[in-house]
């Protein structure tokens, strides 16, 4: 049976009534906004990733997932669900990591700041006896040792190098981050698990010296 997908001109449907929920475009899923990747149009009809879901006008949605967004640029899917020749971004695949990685980014810097990272090796290794963790972010470049004395608790992310780590805390390396119950860590988990679900085989890794922030507005 031939798939109806949803019209770009009806972001909402009475199937689709909440505004947390959206329907993936390509498996015709409804899921939280949260766990979804947000595409618009420039005005020059080219998809742009809102990362943010803060770009102007309706929005395409697709699960966080590799496959799902090669499914719906191999199969055209943006056009048929926008009802128009749309233009897709030979790097669209990178652009989303690349935001993604920069907003989980700019969100660990956040969290820092409001007391909810614990930054050095050793101090983690004293917040994860005393029970004060959620969670841990671990290097993918970090050494057996430190991998060995934190596999006991949930590691969210081993996508970033110690140097990503380091230079979002404002430091040289970081090998294993450690988070504490906060919103932001709340925040961080789901923005980590579209990176994760977006991720390439070798991951992309945002250019850190540029310190951009995610787009929020249409690229003209």
């Amino acid at each position: 049976m031939t798939k109806a997908y949803p019209s770009f001109s009806n972001e909402t449907t009475p199937e689709v009534s909440s505004p947390s929920v959206r329907r993936c475009l390509v498996s015709l899923e409804v899921k939280p906004k949260s766990e979804l990747v947000r595409f618009a149009l420039d005005p020059s009809k080219t998809i742009v990733p809102d990362i943010a879901c803060k770009l102007p006008g309706r929005g395409l949605w697709v699960t966080a997932d590799a496959a799902l967004i090669d499914e719906a640029i191999q199969k055209n899917l943006f056009s048929k669900a926008a009802k128009t020749k749309v233009i897709v971004p030979a790097d669209l695949k990178d652009q989303i990591e690349q935001l993604l990685a920069r907003r989980c980014l700019d969100l660990l810097g956040l969290a820092k700041a409001a007391g909810a990272v614990v930054a050095r090796e050793q101090k983690v290794l004293e917040a994860l006896s005393s029970h004060e963790l959620e969670g841990i972010l671990l290097a993918c470049d970090a050494g057996n040792d430190i991998k060995k004395k934190t596999q006991r608790i949930k590691c969210f992310s081993n996508l970033m190098t110690r140097d990503a780590l380091g230079a979002a805390l404002g430091r040289e390396q970081a090998a294993v981050v450690g988070l504490r119950p906060h919103s932001l860590t709340k925040k961080l988990k789901q923005e980590l698990a579209r990176w994760q679900g977006v991720a390439l085989p070798n991951p992309v890794l945002v250019n850190l010296q540029s310190n951009q922030p995610c787009v929020t507005e249409v690229v003209t």
